[in-house]
């Protein structure tokens, strides 16, 4: 499986769950993750010596520094993309998804007007 694609929203302590992309990604409670920052993308790798986790839950907390400098909101859905070939977790905010599909719909759409 070279990408498995969910969705989820944050909750009130900043923490984001998806089990079928954690389950593909191998994710168990204890994993240990290094949080980089992509352009306005949150990117976890899976990293024996990363400084964050996957919870208990099976959560992992987006830090609130992280979550400002991407627009990551609570509410809208976030998108979470995981390569499992990479150990890697890609989250979204609604706003690039917005972008990326307004983006799509007007190069579909553009010469057909």
């Amino acid at each position: 499986m070279d990408t498995v694609v969910g969705m989820a929203r944050v909750d009130r302590t900043g923490r984001v769950r998806e089990w079928s992309v954690f389950d593909a990604l191998g994710w168990r409670p204890g994993r240990r993750l290094r949080l980089e920052i992509l352009d306005e993308v949150i990117v976890f790798v899976a990293d024996p010596i990363g400084h964050h986790r996957v919870d208990e839950r099976g959560a992992v907390t987006l830090p609130a520094a992280a979550r400002q400098m991407c627009g990551i909101e609570r509410g809208p859905a976030l998108l979470l993309i995981g390569k499992p070939g990479e150990r890697t977790l890609f989250v979204h905010s609604a706003k690039i998804l917005t972008r990326l599909l307004a983006d799509f719909y007007d190069d579909i759409l553009g010469g057909s007007r």
